[in-house]
This record gives C-alpha cells, structure tokens and sequence, in this order.
C-alpha cells in the first residue's frame, strides 16, 4: 500500500520543523545556562554559555528547517506525479 511512504514522509518533514525551531530558540531560553547539567558538570558552562556555541546550534536548528522545506518540496512534486 502506497500510503506508508507517504506517512513516513509527514513524519520525517514535522520532526525536522520541530527540531529546527526547537534548535533555532532553545540557546535564547533562559534555561539554557541555567539548567540540571550546569549544576552537575560546572565546567560545560564556559562551553555552554558561548556565543559561537550558541551560533552553531542555531545553525543546526536551521539546516534542520531547510531540510523540512526541500522534503516538503519534493513531496509536492512527487504527490503531483502521484496523483496524474
């Protein structure tokens, strides 16, 4: 049955938005130096607190969401030639 690819593809494309705009907000949280981790490894928080740090994990967040808006794209195209 054809409809499995295709609920594997939603899948795919809201667990990519998802990561992506949890990556792209989560190091501007205030939780994010002030957390469990930090308390029990004291020594990540020069790491976490980092501009650049933060810099790569909203780049993350953001390849992430380009990758949701190229599959979003290619479903399109390839539910278009589905349903001709």
């Amino acid at each position: 049955m054809r409809v499995t690819p295709w609920i594997s593809k939603i899948l795919y494309i809201l667990y990519s938005l998802q990561v992506g705009l949890f990556l792209l907000c989560l190091p501007w949280f205030h939780f994010w130096e002030n957390n469990h981790l930090l308390y029990a490894y004291p020594q990540l928080r020069p790491l976490i607190s980092n501009s650049y740090f933060k810099g790569a994990v909203l780049g993350l967040g953001l390849a992430n969401i380009l990758i949701a808006i190229h599959e979003i794209v290619h479903f399109r195209i390839a539910s278009k030639s589905f349903f001709q």
